[in-house]
């Protein structure tokens, strides 16, 4: 698969999802609280992450210093995550009762840097 239609898909995602993490972290909160509260969230989180970061690491896996690397990477740390979530029992609950999981700032920050690469990533592939 063309790596420059995996970045034209999955850049906008990125994009969107951020300014989310950005402008509602209180949302994100309260989904990941309730995620938590269903004591399958190690099954419930890689529902979502697994499959992306698998298509990143499967159709961008692109080792070359330049912006699109920030797919590699991420698809790389999804599918990591996803597997630990997966194989680890208690591990997803563990990391969303950490305070960074509770904080509207910390959703911000994600969030900023997710808009800011999302966006750059976008511009690049959808300007061509």
């Amino acid at each position: 698969m063309d790596p420059s239609f995996i970045q034209a898909v999955v850049a906008p995602c990125f994009l969107l999802a951020g300014l989310s993490h950005l402008f509602q972290p209180h949302q994100w909160i309260r989904f990941f609280e309730v995620v938590r509260h269903t004591q399958i969230a190690d099954l419930i989180i890689p529902l979502y992450t697994l499959p992306i970061g698998l298509v990143l690491i499967v159709g961008h896996n692109i080792w070359v210093w330049d912006w699109p690397v920030f797919l590699t990477i991420a698809g790389w740390l999804m599918t990591i995550k996803s597997s630990l979530y997966l194989v680890a029992p208690g591990f997803a609950d563990w990391v969303l009762a950490r305070n960074i999981a509770k904080s509207p700032r910390g959703y911000q920050i994600a969030g900023l840097v997710m808009t800011f690469f999302g966006g750059v990533l976008t511009w690049q592939v959808w300007s061509r």
